[in-house]
């Protein structure tokens, strides 16, 4: 049908479509923000000024406070770290969470844009429900948590420090919780408001019983966290710390972690956006109902591991992922999604300013603050421009690394120890045959450039 003609209709008469059997195109009810592809090329400038100015200030903060990367100790499976600390021994000490510059110049970015929207420079900023709110909301979590693992990992063996640090950690923790209590318990005030009346009065008493165990439980966490106790910090360091030789944050507050912060997302895209449908290329889509759900919370968390393990060479995680977001940019844009294609084209600048001071040598490294947190968004995008099978071809060589870790641990385990590989993650195995770092680097980084390619390719005809 030709969809002027009935924008036409709708206008002289809104009840058209409850008149008609066919539904009206979510284009016409919900149009798409425009943006110029010039517009999105200044973003990304942008984002690549800000980076490249805030570097200066923020190494010298990370040198200040003695926020150095350390050396594993061990590995996987509890072995010593032959092979790594051949090559990587002389980077000991070296400056890493740079992956808090990385996103805190696109969210600086997407600020100004909305700055720029407020004075009347431009229509459209970046900060849009719609595109931009879920990717935000994922990079800043799994950010906030990447920064916690790594100063774990950094301070770990120094108990003065962790000892200092727990009180903090206490505060933390208990504005966090009430923050989400707070948050959870006004969404779903004004959620029910909206529902249908007949529904509201027997929603509103669930509601009520919800607020008083989550008020209940606020209580408890103020009293258990808050009070100044040696006790409960000693508890705290255990809880939160990994023990043994490995130091970081602990197995299960960050499975924990992960699991809810994709958890949420989930549902987002499930239940508030209606997601339930994956589209297979060449084929066409694919209802998947609610397996929707895990399948989502499996690509954001093995997204986000899979760019955690690439982040092993200097330049290596950053140059894939400035592929990968440029990827997936292109592919946003050629769909009319035009304001999450911007903030792909952010995401490259501010990754091509670190990446700047990344290779090798390099001044500052990515951390989990910076891999978790772009990873886990590289999974969201997917899922947004439905091309969650182009994402594997996109980020190939982050599947190949993830999945030389699994060889290698499953190969271990069943064969007496026997290894494929005589390091991994296989940028490791690459190093022990004497390529050199920058050239395991450059090559990764064309073949993961040709996939890319193939997968916007495919992802475009598809």
């Amino acid at each position: 049908m030709d969809h002027s003609l009935y924008l036409a209709a709708c206008i002289l008469d809104l009840s058209c479509q409850a008149r008609y059997s066919f539904p009206v195109p979510p284009d016409l009810l919900h149009p798409r923000p425009d943006l110029p592809l010039l517009a999105i090329l200044g973003y990304a400038v942008t984002a690549f000024a800000i980076g490249l100015a805030l570097t200066p200030w923020f190494i010298a903060f990370l040198r200040r406070n003695k926020l150095g990367k350390q050396l594993r100790v061990e590995t996987v499976d509890g072995r010593d770290p032959t092979i790594f600390l051949k090559y990587h021994e002389k980077k000991f000490g070296t400056p890493t969470m740079g992956g808090l510059l990385i996103w805190g110049s696109i969210l600086i970015t997407v600020i100004f844009s909305r700055l720029l929207a407020f004075l009347g420079i431009v229509h459209n900023s970046l900060l849009q429900r719609g595109q931009v709110y879920l990717p935000l909301f994922v990079m800043v979590t799994l950010g906030m948590l990447g920064a916690v693992d790594d100063y774990l990992n950094i301070i770990g063996a120094d108990q003065e420090r962790l000892r200092q640090l727990m009180p903090r950690m206490r505060r933390f923790l208990v504005l966090s919780v009430l923050i989400v209590l707070l948050g959870w318990s006004a969404y779903l005030w004004f959620g029910l408001r909206t529902v249908d009346q007949a529904l509201f009065a027997i929603a509103v008493k669930f509601l009520i019983a919800v607020i008083a165990i989550l008020f209940v439980l606020s209580l408890f966490w103020i009293v258990v966290l808050g009070i100044s106790s040696a006790g409960i910090d000693d508890l705290l360091n255990r809880f939160l710390v990994r023990q043994g030789k490995r130091r970081g944050l602990g197995v299960l507050p960050k499975i924990t972690t992960l699991l809810l912060i994709s958890g949420i997302g989930a549902f987002w895209f499930s239940f508030k956006l209606g997601y339930d449908v994956i589209t297979v290329p060449f084929l066409g889509p694919w209802p998947v109902g609610l397996w929707y759900i895990p399948i989502v919370m499996f690509l954001i968390i093995g997204s986000a591991n899979a760019v955690n393990v690439t982040d092993g060479l200097d330049g290596l995680a950053g140059g894939l992922l400035v592929i990968a977001f440029g990827a997936f940019g292109t592919l946003a844009y050629v769909h009319g999604l035009f304001i999450l294609s911007a903030f792909c084209a952010v995401a490259v600048g501010a990754i091509a300013a670190f990446l700047w001071h990344n290779v090798p040598p390099a001044l500052f490294f990515m951390g989990d603050a910076g891999s978790l947190a772009l990873g886990g968004v590289l999974a969201v995008i997917a899922l947004m421009t439905d091309q969650i099978l182009i994402l594997p071809l996109i980020g190939f060589v982050f599947v190949i690394e993830m999945f030389s870790v699994i060889i290698q641990l499953t190969s271990k385990k069943l064969r007496g120890g026997k290894k494929v590989f005589r390091a991994a993650p296989i940028h490791h195995h690459f190093e022990a045959l004497e390529w050199g770092e920058s050239k395991v680097t450059m090559r990764l980084w064309i073949v993961g450039a040709f996939m890319a390619l193939l997968g916007i390719i495919i992802g475009m005809v598809g």
